[in-house]
Formats: structure tokens, sequence, C-alpha cells
């Protein structure tokens, strides 16, 4: 995986006189025409852009997820979380929006600090390159994509799992317009967004967009008597500028800001007396829990001094598109940069400020494990075939760089101090700096009339500098990968609503750097690759009255990157640590019995399991497997052949119903929703004994409308379900953890029942 930088060099050169090379071949002509998001709304025919081209969602030999903007409002879609209850084969966990983990597939990012994720997620397919704060629903959205399998030949960086594409509403030339909605809900819920779209004469056209929230969150703290997992706000402001500069070539410039300021996230540290399995410690107090979690029915945090994520994220780009005639070229510049902070109560009792952990501090711990700081730059210049031949082809150079810093730190407050910065104990992390050039194309070609073949191959140098924070800041580090990222597909289409896809996908994250293991075999790590190869069909019948879609999958994950623990230290880090695989099959079926009435329904069976000599350093010390463990009888092991991926879902399925009244008055059509949602429970690590609980949530929404006016009233978790929406194993320090081998469980409960009134209008 290593290259020399002149080749890195050379690369660059290539790229430029390609690029070059290209751009004499262009000549001026129309695009192909597609239905707008707003018409292929209503004939169902929706249109994405999964691989960097405008088409039907029936039409693409992938595993797709999307969402029109309509739809988001109808399911109540605010969140990832929304998102994956609505979606098969996906799962979501986050703490009130630090470390968001989107999993699909089974595929889960194992460690759950590391700065780069599995799932990439983007904004106009724009890359985001840090995990927190990643609620977009004030953004003016026309969809999101959720897409399936490894997506680096097209998407590129962290698509190992899949990619989520939020796509916003594009400024219309045609018109002027606006909409507008405000939300007033239950717990101090209070909402407003729009959007204004204005032409500047027929060539330019200007949309902005905004919004602004504010939440209390639904879980009573018994110690302030405020409500936890809210937020103070959240608010953002954007605009979209379309310009076209001649009847060929159009310049678009995007910007939005967004800011967040959340609440301290609702937690609970289950007391180590409660612990009944894994080893026995020399105190003959067990070291782990076993059995299904419950939610908490009490909380006692410090929400004065911690407090939840806080800070911004910025995003911006300009796109020059060039219409052809024998292809079509389009140049992009992006720009995206975000800083958030988090410090969380996670020890939830008030006399642990009281109670001696040495050197003058308490037992009153905060944790801070954010991205504090991110940056991207990326430029793309990507040249497609325009033509209705059997041959097309897309041909695109990128280079990228970006920065990354990442820290995980512990802070111990002062002895009886209760209002001041707790100090910092100890703290690790680093920044991590990239510089990314890559090559892609794809190729496809119509062997007959029912038969086409495709080909997409990425080739990527990443070259990765580090440098330590905390106390590693002297602590220094540099790689350099290179390695190709392929994606094959064939399809036949029997009938004119009938397609039958198989694929074959590489995905490859790279590796990454330990700062706690400087000077070791441990301080850097290699990259993690899967092959996925999937077997689908795509099926429209009775004229659109059913739309039903199903696909198998299987994925050949490989060099895990996992925790390791060091066998000359109490310390785990992240290194390449055996292989998993995961089968699975999803299956999706939309019925429209008459025109007002539909009915859909989604599921996944998943079986992801590790395998290959996986030996769980985040389990290690649990089992009395570490240097100096006192542990006196090992019951359990770090051994976890054989054993489900933690925090994946195997079963998950979704059913909705929707049903509209036309006429209700005159004038007046009404409308009611319902939506169910179904996660089998997560296991909250390796060892499997430990389980989350079911997720089972109910939704309504039923409302009237009139002439682009809209009042609705919902309801999310309906029947007021208390549920754990996440849980994290950890050291208990204050049972002499991890040498003692005794683990505290940290329970985060899922929101109530929350409900509240819409009222929009748009013209």
């Amino acid at each position: 995986m290593k290259l020399e930088p002149h080749r890195s060099c050379r690369l660059r050169r290539i790229v430029l006189l390609a690029g070059t090379a290209m751009l004499g071949l262009a000549q001026p002509a129309s695009a192909q025409e597609l239905p707008t998001d707003d018409a292929a709304e209503a004939s169902g025919a929706i249109v994405v852009t999964a691989r960097k081209r405008e088409e039907r969602l029936q039409d693409v030999p992938l595993a797709i997820a999307a969402f029109s903007g309509q739809e988001l409002k109808e399911r109540n879609i605010r969140s990832l979380a929304d998102l994956a209850a609505s979606t098969p084969g996906l799962s979501f966990q986050d703490v009130n929006g630090a470390y968001a983990a989107p999993v699909l597939r089974g595929v889960a990012q194992i460690d759950q600090t590391g700065p780069q994720g599995n799932v990439g997620i983007f904004i106009d397919g724009v890359y985001l390159n840090n995990r927190s704060a990643l609620s977009f629903d004030q953004y003016d959205l026309g969809r999101i994509e959720v897409v399936k399998g490894p997506q680096s030949a097209l998407y590129g960086r962290n698509t190992f799992a899949g990619a989520i594409n939020y796509v916003t509403n594009g400024p219309d030339f045609d018109r002027i317009g606006a909409s507008a909605q405000a939300t007033i809900g239950n717990y101090g819920r209070y909402e407003g967004k729009g959007s204004i779209n204005v032409p500047v004469g027929s060539r330019v056209a200007v949309r902005v967009f905004g919004g602004y929230s504010k939440f209390d969150g639904t879980i009573l703290n018994n110690r302030s008597q405020r409500n936890l997992d809210g937020w103070d706000d959240r608010w953002s402001a954007g605009a979209n500028i379309k310009a076209r500069l001649t009847d060929t070539l159009t310049l678009q410039v995007f910007g939005v800001h967004s800011a967040t300021t959340n609440d301290q996230p609702a937690l609970y540290s289950m007391p180590t007396t409660l612990n009944n399995c894994g080893a026995t410690a020399a105190s003959g107090r067990k070291t782990f829990f076993c059995g299904t979690l419950t939610a908490p029915t009490a909380y006692d945090l410090d929400d004065t001094v911690g407090f939840g994520l806080k800070g911004f994220n910025n995003i911006y780009y300009g796109k020059l598109t060039y219409e052809g005639e024998v292809m079509d070229i389009s140049a992009l510049v992006s720009h995206t940069n975000a800083k958030f902070a988090v410090q969380v109560d996670t020890t939830g009792n008030p006399a642990a400020v009281n109670t001696p952990f040495g050197n003058g501090l308490s037992r009153q711990l905060f944790t801070n494990a954010a991205t504090t700081d991110s940056h991207d730059w990326n430029y793309e210049l990507r040249f497609a075939s325009n033509g209705d031949g059997p041959l097309s082809w897309m041909f695109g150079l990128n280079h990228y760089s970006s920065l990354v810093a990442d820290v995980l730190s512990l802070n111990f407050q002062k002895l009886g101090v209760t209002t001041a910065q707790p100090p910092v104990f100890s703290s690790r992390g680093g920044i991590l700096m990239t510089k990314g050039h890559a090559l892609y194309a794809s190729l496809g070609y119509q062997l007959t009339p029912t038969i086409d073949v495709q080909a997409e191959l990425r080739y990527t140098i990443d070259d990765q500098n580090f440098q330590g924070t905390g106390s590693s800041v002297a602590v220094r580090g540099g790689q350099t990968f290179s390695y190709a990222t392929p994606r094959f597909a064939i399809n036949w289409k029997p009938g004119a609503d009938v397609m039958v896809y198989a694929t074959a996908a590489r995905g490859l994250k790279t590796g990454g750097f330990n700062s706690n293991a400087a000077g070791t075999a441990y301080f850097s790590f290699g990259p993690e690759t899967n092959w996925t190869y999937e077997l689908g069909v795509k099926t429209t019948l009775l004229g659109g009255m059913v739309t039903a879609n199903a696909n198998a999958f299987y994925v050949d994950w490989r060099n895990i990157q996992a925790q390791t623990q060091l066998p000359f230290s109490t310390l785990a880090v992240v290194d390449n640590n055996g292989d998993a695989n995961v089968k699975g099959i999803e299956a999706q079926i939309t019925i429209t019995p008459v025109r007002n009435l539909s009915f859909s329904a989604n599921g996944a069976l998943l079986d992801p399991k590790y395998r290959n000599g996986v030996l769980d350093g985040e389990v290690s010390f649990i089992c009395g497997e570490i240097l100096g463990s006192t542990v006196k009888q090992k019951d359990c092991t770090s051994a976890v052949d054989g054993n489900q991926i933690a925090r994946t879902s195997n079963k998950q399925f979704a059913l909705s119903g929707n049903w509209t009244i036309p006429d209700l008055t005159t004038g007046v059509d009404g409308y009611l929703r319902a939506d169910y949602s179904w996660q089998s429970a997560k296991y909250s690590t390796s060892l499997v004994g430990q389980n989350q609980g079911v997720i089972a949530l109910a939704n309504v929404r039923a409302g009237l409308k009139r002439d682009g006016y809209e009042l609705s009233i919902w309801a999310k978790n309906l029947f007021d379900r208390k549920y754990v929406s996440r849980a994290t194993v950890v050291a208990s320090t204050a049972d002499g953890a991890p040498i003692s081998g005794v683990s505290s469980t940290r329970v985060y409960p899922g929101e109530r029942r929350t409900w509240g009134v819409d009222i929009s209008a748009s013209f």
C-alpha cells in the first residue's frame, strides 16, 4: 500500500493533462430531459443521482432508498435516527448529535470514537469529514438518497458500507416562489423554516433558505429539574444561486452555515453492583452486566458544567456545468469546515463531587469526545457521455485536502467544586491531515436490448500526516496508501417494468494512527476492505399499482479496524484485528390499490458475524486478559469468533399507510398517515451477553390541505414507549478498572412521546 512521493506528483500532472485534453473534445448541445423533482414526485418516478447522473430510481442497478421532500415531511423524518427507522438495513446511534454512527447492512464502525466513519455523508455530493451534528432537517431538502454497499468507485472517501446523500432544492429560473413552515409542540418545541426563490432576469435565479428550532428534550433531570437531550437552539441559513452563463454553460454557487447548542445528553451509569456475568473480580464482584437493558426511570446529572454538542458546520461549493453534444463536463470546488465541543457528565451521582479520587480530584467525571476541528477542500472535474447510443461513459479527476482533529479526554472535577471547569485528567487524540488524488471512471454498454453491463473504477493515492494532541502533543507520523476500488454490474430487463441485476464492489477505508502507542508497532494501522456481492430485482406491476424490490447480498469484510489489547500495557488501541462477514436480504413493497390510498412495507434480515481470529480489545479487560489484571476467575474470553458484530441489528421492518381524502369540504383535502418501525436488539459489545432491547415505534400524522396551505398534527412514539437508544460499556475507574476488570454500562434512553402542530404555506 505504500507509494513514493514522486508518484503522487506524477499523478497530479496526469490529471491536469487529461483534463485539458478532454475539455478540447466538448461540443455544444442540449442535455437529456428527465422529470423535475416535483413532476417525478407527482408521477411516483423519483429521480436519483447515485451514479453521478440523473436516473429514475427503478432503473438504477443499486439498492437505494430514496425519500422525496414531501415524503420526508409526511414521515416526519427530522434526523438520521428517523431515517434509519424507515430504511431497511440502516441503523443509527449517536449521543445527542456527537459521534454519529450510521450502520448499513451490519458493517458497523467497530472503533466507536474514530474520526472516519463507514458510511459517507454528503450534501449535494459534497463530502462532510466530521461525525458530529449531522442533522439537516432545517435545510431546503429535495430528497435524501441512501445508497447501500461500497460506493468508493464514484463517491470516494469513507463510503465503505454505503453513502447518504442529502440533495437540496435548486433555484428555479421560471417563477418566484416561497415556502414556510412553523411548528409548535410539547416539551417546548418551537421550529420555523422557509425558503424563497427569486429569478433575476431570465438567466439567474436565487434561492435562500433558513430555519430555527428550540426543544427542551423529553427526559427530566432530577438534579436541576430541567429536561435533557434537547437543545437551546439550532439554526441554519443558506443560499443557492444558479446562473445560465450561456445556453450550454451553467454556474451554481451554494453556501450554508448551521449551528447547534445541545443540552447535556440523558444517560444513566448503571451501578456495578448489578454486574452479573463476565469474569469474577478479586473483590468478588462480577465484571460485566448480561441481560436486556431497560430504559432507566431516574436521572441525576450535572447539566450546569456538563453540556452536549456545541458548534457549527459550514458548507460551500461552486459548480460549473457544460452541456455538450458529445459530452457533459462539470467542475466542482467545495469547502467544508466545522468545530464542535462536548462535555458530558458520565457519572450521574451528586455525591461523586465530594468523593476523593486522588490529588485533590473527585470522582465526578466529565467526558469529552468530539471532532474539535475539521476542514476539507475538494476539487473535481468530471466528463460524461451525452447520447442515446449503446455506450455510456464517465471520467473524473479528484483532489482533496482535509484535516480532522478529534479528542477523547477525561476531566475529573476538583474535590468539592460544583461550578468550575474541571481539569483534564487524561487526553488523547490528534490531527489527521490527508491529501488525496484520484482518477475514476465508469463504462456502460448495452449488449442486447435487454442486457446492460457497467464497470466502475477509482484509483486513489492518500498521503496521511498525523500530529498528536493532549498528552501526545510531540507525536508525529505519516503514511501513504494507494489503492483501487472497482465495481461491476450487469442488469437484465426481461420486460419494461422488471429489472434483475447483479453487482460486485470493493470498499476500502484507509488506516490511521494511535497517538497513545507512539514508538511501538501499534502506532499506525492499515486499511480495512470488503467485497460486497449483491443480486437484486426491481419491479413495477399492475400499471404502477405495485412496486416491489428485493435483494440478497454477502459482505466479505477483511482486516477490521477494531480495538486490540496491547500486550505490554493496560491500553487498547485500534489495529487490523481479524475478519467478519455479513449475509442478508432486504425487500420493500408499495401498493396503491386506489388513487388516494397507499401502503408500504420494508424489511431486512441480516447475519453479521465476526470470524477468523478476532480478539476484541474492547472487552479484554473485562475478561482479565490484560497486563497486571487482578481478575480472580476468568469466565469469558475476548476471542469472539462467531459472535454477532457489536451495535448491529439483525432484523428490521417498517410499515406505513397513507390515505388522502379529496374534497373533504369544498376545496379542502384531508389525509391520514401512520408509520410503524421495529428493530431487533443490538449487542453493546462483542460478548453478546448484553443487549439494548427492541426499538418499536409508531408515528402518526393527520392534516388538511388547500391551495398551497397545510395544517397538520403529528405524534412520534405515539404509545410513549420507553426504550434504550444506545449503551456504552467502559472501565469503571471507581472499582479499580481496568486492572480489576469491572466495567460500567452507560445507558442512553430514547426520546419519549412528542407531538406537534405544523402550519405551512407555499406558492
